[in-house]
């Protein structure tokens, strides 16, 4: 089996990187084998020359001398050769690790983007960070390190082994006895490094995402004294990974000593019988020096392949985690042509639940393009689950929805969503100014189009006044420049709505969302946006939930929903008269806003 196939998906693209690099690194073996060769053929002259001298009284032969340094020299240049094509190897194969962590990294993000709404439901977001951050990171190790490694070993092992063949071949079996003890000890640990690696991502993946929702929540946090809690179960998290890598530590604490303790009895082994093979006059002291040279260099392979291992086990782990994702299926992108989306739409008996609890039962609506339908009921009933359905950020579990008589899967994606202006209950803002959030929504279409920059800012304009942001903005330190920090933590809670809702009011969309949008804005602002919006709204379909009767009673239709289900559908007056659900929050929010009055 080729332990690189795993990898040859995200390597294939670098072949040229990994040619040179891998040419330069059989070169770089070859001249460093070359050496020890030069070194016994130094040595045998030198004893010549010393042994001639002891029978002469004009000392060493002044011959003998030069070639000691011819011998010196070449060594030298072999020295500075070897220096440059390792050099070359470093740069090439280090190289196409980045290139490999970079592909990696983008294709599990790219991925990621286009998963439904319902995969991050059930994953933790710092989970995912952990995979896209020390996971990629492992990959490139192996491929930095290991790659290199086991290759340089490999030719080491062959080289190396080949040569000491050609000194002393009795000499060269004996050195092989620790082999087969390493491969096989090798092969007992490499799964227990596997598995314990897999453990350690996998508490390093639950810790990232218990900081992540800390810090995501922090007001939460501070808000309830839940910080001495939060600080125990994160301290609790790290205690589990530091002891899960304690597992693997013990692993390799007995492994590498063991793979040093049998590369250093093999070199006693050879020491005592090379040394008796001298003085037999078997081989010469330059062949024994040479011999202990390979030897040494055959050894490494042995002690590096505890770390090569280790590494490609913990890349095997870590590529695992990233693929599970990967083969998750991503929302389909549909097959029909994008054409002018009028925005008529039908649900027929549309179901859907989350984690086997009905949310949406059987619904069957038609929504007319070009009119305003309001959707009201309790908490819970399936308001925002039939909004979401409709740019498809969640499938439905059975049941069809169309747009303009074409379902919804066969619609492009990006047309849809294009098509699509929604602005959801919990509004999410970018660490950005409040212009770059607001043109969020027009970024990718001005760029396609070429739009100039004075019409952008007129675009931009226009929305925050129909959104009625533009009395804050003139409080606002910096205007439409204003950073309104992570998640918008700077601004109110009316003030983000209100940003949301220039957001999708500036796409000029076919069809509009508002999932409870003014629910953090006054009676009166909300009255005023309501205002502004019904010019807008004219010409677009426009799903309006909210709580209060009074942001839907000049809708065209309400439907009220119960329980996942549309239990009233009429115009307010209708509604009223027909002393239904609907009736009764009627009067009951009337009742209120008259005691309120007093």
């Amino acid at each position: 089996m080729n332990p690189f196939k795993p990898f040859a998906i995200w390597i294939r693209p670098h072949r040229r990187h990994i040619a040179i690099g891998l040419f330069l690194l059989v070169c770089a073996q070859a001249v460093g084998a070359t050496i020890p060769m030069l070194l016994k053929w130094a040595i045998d002259a030198g004893r010549e020359g010393m042994a001639a001298a002891g029978s002469s009284p004009a000392g060493v032969d002044p011959g003998v001398q030069r070639e000691l340094g011819r011998y010196a020299l070449i060594i030298a240049g072999l020295a500075f050769l070897q220096w440059v094509t390792n050099f070359g190897m470093r740069w090439y194969l280090n190289s196409m690790s980045r290139r490999v962590e970079r592909d990696l990294r983008s294709a599990y993000v790219e991925h990621l983007v286009k998963l439904p709404l319902a995969f991050f439901h059930e994953r933790r977001v710092g989970d995912l960070i952990a995979r896209a951050t020390n996971d990629v990171e492992a990959i490139q190790r192996f491929m930095n390190h290991a790659f290199r490694m086991a290759f340089t070993a490999v030719l080491n092992f062959v080289i190396s082994l080949t040569l000491m063949c050609t000194i002393d071949w009795k000499l060269a079996l004996f050195s092989l006895i620790p082999v087969p003890i390493t491969v096989v000890l090798a092969g007992l640990v490499a799964g227990s490094i596997r598995d314990g690696y897999r453990e350690v991502q996998e508490q390093f993946g639950a810790m990232v995402a218990r900081i992540q929702e800390n810090l995501s929540g922090i007001r939460v946090v501070k808000s309830y004294a839940r910080s001495p809690y939060e600080i125990e179960r994160f301290v609790d998290l790290n205690d589990r990974y530091v002891a899960r890598n304690r597992y693997l530590i013990n692993i390799r604490s007995i492994f590498y000593p063991l793979m040093f303790l049998f590369n250093g009895a093999s070199m006693i082994i050879i020491l005592w019988l090379g040394g008796l093979r001298v003085i037999e006059g078997a081989i010469t002291l330059g062949a024994f020096v040479a011999f202990n040279v390979y030897l040494t260099r055959m050894g490494r392979p042995m002690m590096m392949l505890g770390r090569i291992v280790d590494e490609y086990n913990r890349a095997i782990a870590s590529l695992n985690r990233i693929t599970s994702i990967l083969n998750e299926k991503p929302q389909a992108r549909g097959a029909a042509e994008g054409e002018g989306i009028r925005g008529e739409i039908e649900f027929r008996n549309v179901s859907v639940s989350y984690d086997g609890r009905p949310a949406l039962q059987n619904v069957s609506l038609k929504i007319q393009a070009g009119s305003t339908l309001a959707v009201v009921g309790r908490v819970g009933s399936g308001k925002t689950t039939l909004a979401r359905l409709i740019p498809r950020l969640m499938p439905p579990d059975s049941g069809e929805i169309l747009i303009d008589g074409v379902p919804l899967e066969d619609l492009p994606l990006s047309a849809l969503r294009q098509a699509v202006g929604y602005v959801p209950q919990d509004t999410f803002l970018f660490s950005a100014t409040i212009r770059e959030n607001v043109a969020l929504g027009i970024d990718q279409k001005t760029r396609s189009n070429g739009a100039e920059e004075g019409t952008v800012d007129n675009d931009i304009d226009n929305a925050v006044s129909v959104s009625q942001l533009e009395p804050d903005l003139q409080s606002l330190p910096m205007g439409l420049e204003t950073i309104v920090g992570e998640r918008g933590v700077t601004l109110s809670g009316g003030q983000k709505q209100r940003t949301a809702l220039s957001r999708a009011v500036i796409r000029h969309p076919h069809i509009l969302i508002l999932d409870d949008a003014m629910a953090s804005v006054d009676t009166g602002t909300e009255n005023e946006i309501l205002k502004r919006l019904r010019k807008f709204m004219e010409s677009r379909t426009t799903i309006l939930i909210a709580h209060r009767i009074s942001t839907v009673m000049g809708a065209d239709r309400i439907v009220v929903m119960e329980d996942g289900r549309v239990a009233e559908e009429g115009s307010h007056e209708e509604l009223v008269q027909r002393d239904g659900i609907y009736a009764g929050m009627f009067r009951r929010q009337h009742l209120k806003e008259e005691l309120e009055e007093l």
